[in-house]
């Protein structure tokens, strides 16, 4: 497995073992097929031994990984030829949130996570 640079990876600590309950997430592919994340780290890529596996030739072979931290999922590129995005924007790693759009050079995974809303949703409104 790739390692995360210290400067990235130091920000979030160690990945969780196993996802703890109360954290259900998956990802929907494609708007069709769903895809439980019940590891710490997931794996994304062409390459077969990835924990999920997207044949399309624009996903690169170990695009990108998905890693649990004191129950929140970060997605991490791992030097991806065609990029990882996050609601449109390129990234190296983001944390995400319950309904945000990760696209692998094009392939659309729609994250999803019990009761685990979005910061922006819990804001108050100030008068």
């Amino acid at each position: 497995m790739d390692k995360i640079p210290d400067r990235i990876a130091g920000k979030f600590g160690e990945p969780e073992s196993p996802v703890q309950e109360g954290e259900e997430a998956f990802l929907v592919i494609n708007g069709i097929d769903l895809f439980p994340l019940k590891l710490p780290i997931t794996s994304i890529g062409r390459k077969l031994d990835s924990e999920l596996v997207l044949n399309d030739p624009r996903v690169s072979r170990r695009h990108a990984e998905l890693r649990c931290f004191r129950g929140r999922f970060v997605v991490f590129d791992m030097g991806s030829s065609g990029g990882t995005y996050v609601n449109g924007h390129r990234v190296t790693h983001s944390v995400v949130y319950d309904g945000d759009v990760i696209s692998l050079a094009g392939v659309q995974l729609v994250f999803r996570q019990k009761n685990l809303p979005r910061p922006d949703l819990n804001k108050t409104a100030m008068f």
